[in-house]
C-alpha cells in the first residue's frame, strides 16, 4: 500500500524496482530573485569582507539571494570552521545599509538566534526564505514583527530541525501578526500540529477560516500557496485555505512540491519518493498529471544529477509514470537520456543501475534508442562487468542487449562486439554453466549471441576467439534437454557455417556428432533440425577435401540431411525473419553436394509457400530465380529437389500475378496483426 503521511527524509530511504514492477501546467509556488549568492566553498568569516563593501556600495538593492551551497555548509560543519561569530551579527552588516531590500534569502545559514537584525527592514521586507536555517523557534517574535511580509518558508528539509516546542502557537502568532501573508510554507516542521493544553493559544475564538490546522483558522483569507509537504498527516485534512498546496495527499499536491522544491535537493527526493508511491499505487482519485509530473523529474534529474539518492527516487519514479504518457520523440529521447545519463554517472549504485534497465525495457529497442546506441550498448557492457552478482539486472541487460541486436544493421553489430558485449555475455553464461544453471540469462545469452552474429563475420570471429565453440559443446553437454536453448545456440552456429573463412573451425568429430544428432529433433518444431541441416548442408559443401581431417563420412552425412528433409512438412510456418537468402542461394549450385542443394531449395519452398509476399521478392532480386530454373534443367539433379525448385518458381509466377492493391492490402493486414 501506498505510504500516507510522513516522507521518508534520512538515510537511505530510497525506491527500488524488483522482479514484480516488470508486470504489468503547474501550479506556481513563488519565485525569488536574487544578484548575489554566496558561493561554493564560502566561510562565515569570509562573508563580511566579501559582500559588505558590496551592499555599502549599492544600498538600492531590493532583491539579495544569500543561499547557501549545502554541500559546502555540510563541510563547514564537519570540520568545524561554523563554530565564529553568530551569524546574526553578520547578516546585519550585510543588511544594514539596504533600506529597500524587498527580498532575503539566506536558506542554509545556521546560528542565527533570533534573527534580530531583520527588525529594520519591516517596512520593505516582503519575502523571506529560511529554508534550512534551523532552531527558528527562537526567532518567531522578531519574524512576526515583519508586517509587510507576504511570502514566508521556513521550511526544513530534515523534519529535526523544525521542531517547535510550541508548534500551534508559534503558527498563531505568524498567521495573526503577517496579515498580508499570501505565500506560506511550514514543510518538515511541526507547525500543523494540533493543539494541546500547555500549547493553545487563544481557546475563546474559533478564528475567521474552517480549517483543520489551528494557527491557519485565523487567516483572514485563503494563502495562494501553503507548504505542507512532510507535515505528519497534515496535507490530508479536509479543509484547507489555500488554492495550492505542496504535500502528499493528492496528485495535484505532489506536482505542486515537485514545483516548489525543484532546486532543493534534500526535499525533492523526498518528494520523488512521494511521486512513485503516487503514480505505481495510485489513490481515491484518478491520476491525470503524468504527463506534468514526467517533465518534473526529468527537470530534477537533469538539475541533480550527481546526487545518487535523488537519481534513484526519480528512475523509479520514471518507470511509472511513462507507462501513462504518450511520449513524443523528443520526450521519449529526454527520458533515455536522463536514464543513461544517470546510469553513467552512478555506475557503482546497483538500485539506480536496475531501475535505469527496467525503465528502458519499457521502450521499443532498438528503434526509440538508436539515437545513443553506441552509449546505451557500452553502459549494458559496463553493468555485466561491475553487477554480475544481481541476477535480475543480469537478466534485464542480457534482454536488453539480445534486443539491440535485433534488427539493426551490421555497423550497428559490430560496434557492440567492439565493446567487448560478446565476450561480456559469454561470461555471463560461462558462469550459470559452472552453477549448473540453465535458466533466462542462459537462454537469452544465446539469442544475443545468434542475433549479433547473423551476417555478421567480424562477430562471429569474435565469438570464436573468445572459445564460444568450446562453451556450446559444454552447454550442449549440460542441457541438451532445453530445447529453447539448443534452437539458440544452432542458430549461432548456423551463423558461423555461412561464413566461408570460419566454416573449417566446426570440422571438429565431436562437434559433427552433435549436428547429426539434432537433425531428428522434430517433435515439437523443426527449427532444431532445420538449422542443423543448415549447418551440415554448408559443411558438406565445401567438398571432399574439406572433410579429410576427421573420421565422419561425409556421404553417410548428406544422407542424414536428406532424411531429415524428408520428414518435415512444407506448409510449416517458421519463426524466423530472414533479411536476405544469399547464404542459401550459394549452395544451390553445388551440384557435388545434393544434400546442400536440396536442403537450400526446401528452404526456399518452404518460405515462399508460407511468405510468399515477403519471400519471393527476395529470391528474384538475388538472383535465385535464374539458378532454380539452371537447377530444373540438369539431368543429375535429384527428382525431389527438381519438384521443390518448381514450386518456388510456381510461387514466384504466383506472386508477379498478384495485383499491386491485393498485396499492399496483404502486407497492411500483417503490419496490423504485428502491431
Amino acid at each position: 500500500r501506498r505510504k500516507m503521511g510522513t516522507a521518508g527524509l534520512e538515510g537511505r530511504n530510497v525506491p527500488i524496482l524488483c522482479e514484480e514492477d516488470l508486470q504489468g501546467s503547474c501550479s506556481r509556488g513563488y519565485s525569488v530573485f536574487g544578484v548575489c549568492t554566496l558561493p561554493d566553498g564560502e566561510k562565515e568569516e569570509d562573508i563580511d569582507r566579501l559582500y559588505s563593501p558590496m551592499t555599502c556600495k549599492f544600498p538600492s538593492i531590493t532583491h539579495l539571494n544569500l543561499a547557501k551551497d549545502p554541500r559546502s555548509q555540510r563541510r563547514n560543519d564537519e570540520d568545524g570552521s561554523s563554530q565564529g561569530e553568530n551569524m546574526n551579527d553578520t547578516l546585519n552588516r550585510l543588511i544594514e545599509p539596504l533600506h529597500n531590500l524587498h527580498s532575503l534569502d539566506i536558506s542554509y545559514w545556521n546560528k542565527m538566534d533570533d534573527l534580530r537584525c531583520l527588525g529594520p527592514l519591516s517596512p520593505s521586507l516582503t519575502h523571506l526564505i529560511l529554508y534550512e536555517v534551523p532552531d527558528l523557534y527562537k526567532a518567531i517574535d522578531n519574524i512576526c514583527e515583519l508586517s509587510q511580509l507576504r511570502v514566508l518558508d521556513v521550511s526544513q528539509c530534515n523534519r529535526d530541525t523544525g521542531i517547535y516546542p510550541k508548534p500551534a502557537t508559534c503558527l498563531y502568532k505568524l498567521i495573526t501578526s503577517l496579515s498580508r501573508l499570501t505565500h506560506l510554507d511550514i514543510s518538515s516542521t511541526n507547525l500543523a500540529a494540533q493543539p494541546s493544553q500547555q500549547d493553545w493559544p487563544d481557546k475563546e475564538s474559533r478564528g475567521y477560516m474552517l480549517c483543520d490546522i489551528y494557527g491557519l483558522q485565523f487567516l483572514r483569507r485563503p494563502l495562494e500557496f501553503l507548504g505542507l509537504f512532510n507535515c505528519d498527516s497534515a496535507s490530508h485534512f479536509g479543509s484547507i485555505p489555500a488554492k495550492n498546496i505542496s504535500g502528499d495527499a493528492t496528485e495535484d499536491q505532489v506536482i505542486n512540491a515537485l514545483c516548489a522544491y525543484s532546486s532543493r535537493a534534500g526535499l525533492l527526493q523526498a518528494v520523488l519518493n512521494e511521486s512513485y508511491q503516487l503514480y505505481r499505487f495510485g489513490n481515491n482519485n484518478p491520476l491525470l498529471r503524468h504527463t506534468e509530473a514526467l517533465h518534473l523529474v526529468l527537470k530534477a534529474m537533469h538539475d541533480h544529477l550527481h546526487d545518487s539518492t535523488l537519481q534513484i527516487a526519480g528512475s523509479a519514479s520514471l518507470f511509472y509514470i511513462i507507462r501513462k504518457v504518450n511520449m513524443n520523440r523528443d520526450t521519449k529521447r529526454q527520458v533515455v537520456g536522463a536514464l543513461l545519463s544517470g546510469m553513467e554517472t552512478h555506475m557503482d549504485e546497483q538500485v539506480m543501475v536496475r531501475n535505469c534497465c527496467l525503465s528502458l525495457c519499457q521502450f521499443e529497442i532498438p528503434q526509440e534508442i538508436l539515437f545513443d546506441y553506441s552509449r546505451l550498448a557500452i553502459l549494458l557492457v559496463t553493468v555485466l562487468q561491475h553487477h554480475n552478482g544481481d541476477s535480475l539486472t543480469q537478466r534485464i541487460v542480457v534482454f536488453l542487449l539480445n534486443s539491440m541486436a535485433c534488427h539493426v544493421e551490421g555497423d550497428q553489430k559490430i560496434q557492440v562486439g567492439k565493446y567487448r558485449a560478446i565476450e561480456m555475455i559469454l561470461q555471463q553464461i560461462k558462469r550459470k554453466l559452472d552453477a549448473n544453471v540453465c535458466d533466462d540469462v542462459m537462454e537469452v545469452g544465446w539469442s544475443f549471441l545468434w542475433n549479433i552474429t547473423d551476417e555478421t563475420p567480424t562477430n562471429c570471429e569474435r565469438f570464436l576467439e573468445a572459445q564460444g565453440l568450446t562453451l556450446f559443446e559444454m552447454c550442449f553437454d549440460s542441457f541438451k534437454g532445453e530445447r529453447e536453448l539448443v534452437r539458440n545456440m544452432m542458430g549461432l552456429i548456423g551463423n558461423i557455417a555461412e561464413v566461408d573463412s570460419l566454416r573449417r573451425q566446426l570440422m571438429k568429430d565431436s562437434y559433427i556428432n552433435i549436428f547429426t544428432t539434432l537433425l531428428a529433433l522434430v517433435d515439437d518444431s523443426i527449427e532444431i533440425s532445420y538449422n542443423s541441416a543448415g549447418v551440415l548442408a554448408h559443411l558438406v559443401s565445401d567438398g571432399e577435401d574439406a572433410w579429410k581431417g576427421v573420421a565422419t563420412d561425409r556421404n553417410e552425412v548428406m544422407h542424414k540431411i536428406m532424411k531429415s528433409c524428408s520428414q518435415w512438412k512444407l506448409e510449416t510456418r517458421r519463426f524466423i525473419n530472414y533479411r536476405s537468402f544469399r547464404p542459401i542461394l550459394r549452395l544451390i549450385p553445388k551440384y557435388e553436394a545434393y544434400a546442400s542443394q536440396h536442403w537450400a531449395v526446401w528452404a526456399l519452398a518452404n518460405l515462399t509457400t508460407t511468405d510468399g509476399n515477403k519471400y519471393c521478392r527476395y529470391v528474384v532480386d538475388e538472383g535465385g530465380e535464374i539458378l532454380l530454373i539452371e537447377l530444373v534443367l540438369r539431368e543429375e539433379v535429384l527428382e525431389g529437389t527438381k519438384k521443390l525448385a518448381n514450386i518456388v518458381l510456381e510461387n514466384i509466377n504466383n506472386w508477379r500475378n498478384t495485383p499491386i492493391e491485393k498485396e499492399e492490402e496483404e502486407e497492411r493486414d500483417d503490419t496490423m496483426e504485428v502491431d
